[in-house]
Formats: structure tokens, C-alpha cells, sequence
């Protein structure tokens, strides 16, 4: 019988997977983590597919030089997880330095090779 429901421990080693693969750009990991027909949407509005995700962390336009995360919640229904997570950062976004709180909410889905990122948002808290 195939699994259907997720668990909190799943998600949080996905969180964590996805925190370390989006440090080092691990684009191999980020590939695996994120579904081929994720919709994110940026904190300017703009709406980001996973192609554009993976090509800004080849391109190395968004590099983290320290961050740590916290996983404020976990909503599970069935087969699908909704996370908010707070990360503090410092880094560069296209050459400007960027640093401050960011909120996350991702949308996890199980699918048969794992769990996968399918909606996201984030925005820079005040």
C-alpha cells in the first residue's frame, strides 16, 4: 500500500533539506525538492516557476553568506503540508546586499519520489 499521509518529522527534513540545499545552492537538490509546476510568488509581486529558481542559484545572483531558520508551523492535510518558516539572513541579491527576516509559506506535497514544493511565497518582515 502506498503511503498517503505525511508526517510533521517528513516535513521538517524536507524544510531542512531544502535550508541546505538553498545555501550552497545545491541546484541537483533544489531540483529534487521543488515539483516541475511550482508557482512562488516574490515579495515584489512577481510570480517565479522553478525554472527561474534554479537558474538564479546556477547564475549564483542570490548568495547567502549566513542565514538560520525556524519552522513556526506545520499544517498537514492528507498528502499535503503547509509550512510557515521565518529565516534571518544576510546575503547579496544580484550584487546588493540584503539582510533581515524573511517569512516563507510552502506548500508540500507527497508525490511518489518524495515530497515536493509545489506553492510558495515570501516576504521580508519588518
Amino acid at each position: 500500500m502506498e503511503k498517503i499521509e505525511i508526517t510533521s518529522q517528513e516535513v521538517i527534513e524536507a524544510e531542512n533539506k531544502l535550508f541546505s540545499a538553498q545555501l550552497v545552492s545545491d541546484v541537483d537538490m533544489l531540483d529534487q525538492l521543488l515539483h516541475d509546476d511550482l508557482i512562488a510568488v516574490a515579495p515584489t509581486g512577481q510570480v517565479l516557476t522553478k525554472q527561474m529558481d534554479l537558474d538564479s542559484h546556477k547564475a549564483k545572483t542570490m548568495i547567502i553568506e549566513d542565514a538560520s531558520t525556524i519552522i513556526d508551523e506545520i499544517k498537514i492535510i492528507g498528502d499535503t503540508a503547509l509550512t510557515i518558516v521565518t529565516m534571518t539572513a544576510k546575503g547579496k541579491m544580484m550584487g546588493t546586499p540584503l539582510e533581515g527576516k524573511f517569512r516563507y509559506f510552502r506548500v508540500w506535497k507527497r508525490f511518489r519520489d518524495g515530497l515536493k514544493v509545489v506553492g510558495a511565497s515570501f516576504m521580508q518582515l519588518s
